[in-house]
């Protein structure tokens, strides 16, 4: 009795056996791990190919542990290629790859602890990293020593580009040594940073969000700052009438002053100038102003200021003269509300600036 019964246990075991191996036999895209003997010689890799509209492979995991883990000794972990479509395809309730997160989560999250946490290199005309999020982030990339997010391409086209209805690129540093973008160049010919508005608006904007400090430019290359603009000289690009463009040198004044040329008429030894309101505004009067005359013909005698008002001058002429003549006249005030130091000594503080390291750029898969 006793043999009958284990060999009835004997041959239940080997049916199991039997529809496991017909079950394993069966799913001719995942191939199983075995165990092999001590010194035998590595199994080759296996390649599986379908002719299918929908996945060759669907793992599931109902659990809280990953649906499909990827590791690798010196390669990559997960290695996705397409020849019309997405590489690699992820999509979930928080994160995903290539960037379609569902809710609130991240379109692309990577982590690395010395390389780059997400790297995307575009051979074509498509883009290094593209990420699509309904609320969170289309791109996401943390790292602890090395690049957060970095982005190549071989051609001509962007290593990284934005584009949203809102902020195409924003960048925020979280460390009080650290800066918000940083942009750099490695030749002599074009720009480390190129801003331009296909809209015909505004082309720089750079403020300071406590004090709403700073200066922008605007669409006709217009400079508007806040502050002072400091700088060792003045230089203009002058155009001619010949056509090239000549160097023009800014005068220096060791105040701050304010500055009106006209010419006027002298009749019967006597002339009167008025300022206009806008002028009037901007003086200073309480601090004076100075007024230069040069006359365009012969008189009698000089032509001498004979009283100064704050809304003009009245001029004269030396002698009892009574000629009647243009001349010519230069006023330079105090612009109000300026300070009257002469020749203040400043300190120049040039904001400081981390050179970063050069990043290598990962190898291609």
């Amino acid at each position: 009795m006793r043999a009958i019964v284990k060999g009835a246990v004997i041959s239940s075991a080997g049916a199991l056996l039997l529809g496991a191996s017909l079950a394993l036999s069966s799913a001719t895209v995942v191939s199983g791990a075995t165990r092999a003997h001590p010194g035998a010689k590595a199994a080759p890799a296996k390649t599986e190919t379908c002719n299918a509209k929908s996945s060759c492979l669907t793992v599931s995991n109902t659990g809280e542990g990953s649906a499909i883990n990827g590791s690798a000794g010196s390669g990559y972990g997960v290695w996705g290629s397409s020849d019309n479509n997405i590489g690699v395809y992820g999509a979930s309730n928080s994160d995903g790859v290539e960037g379609d997160a569902q809710t609130s989560g991240n379109g692309v999250y990577g982590l690395s602890s010395s390389g780059n946490g997400v790297y995307g290199d575009a051979q074509g005309s498509g883009a290094g990293v593209s990420g699509l999020s309904a609320s969170g982030y289309g791109v996401s990339g943390q790292s602890t020593n090395g690049t957060g997010v970095y982005g190549s391409t071989q051609g001509g086209l962007y290593g990284v580009y934005g584009q949203a209805p809102g902020t195409a690129v924003f960048g925020q540093a979280t460390s009080s040594a650290g800066i918000g973008g940083y942009f750099e160049n490695n030749n002599g010919t074009y720009p480390a940073l190129y801003a331009t508005n296909l809209a015909d608006g505004p082309l720089l904007t750079v403020l300071n969000n406590v004090s709403g400090d700073g200066f922008s430019v605007d669409a006709s290359g217009d400079g508007i700052f806040s502050g002072y603009v400091e700088a060792k000289s003045f230089n203009t690009d002058q155009p001619t009438r010949g056509g090239p463009h000549l160097e023009a040198f800014g005068s220096e004044s060791t105040r701050a002053m304010i500055e009106d040329t006209g010419t006027a008429r002298l009749e019967g030894g006597e002339g009167v100038v008025r300022f206009d309101s806008a002028l009037a505004s901007t003086i200073d009067a309480a601090r004076g102003y100075q007024v230069f005359l040069t006359p365009n013909g012969e008189t009698r005698g000089w032509l001498y200021v004979a009283a100064k008002y704050e809304g003009g001058f009245i001029v004269r002429e030396g002698l009892r003269g009574r000629s009647s003549v243009y001349f010519d006249y230069r006023v330079v005030a105090h612009p109000y509300g300026a300070s009257d130091a002469r020749l203040p000594q400043v300190e120049i503080k040039q904001p400081p600036i981390p050179r970063l390291p050069h990043h290598s750029q990962p190898q291609h898969p």
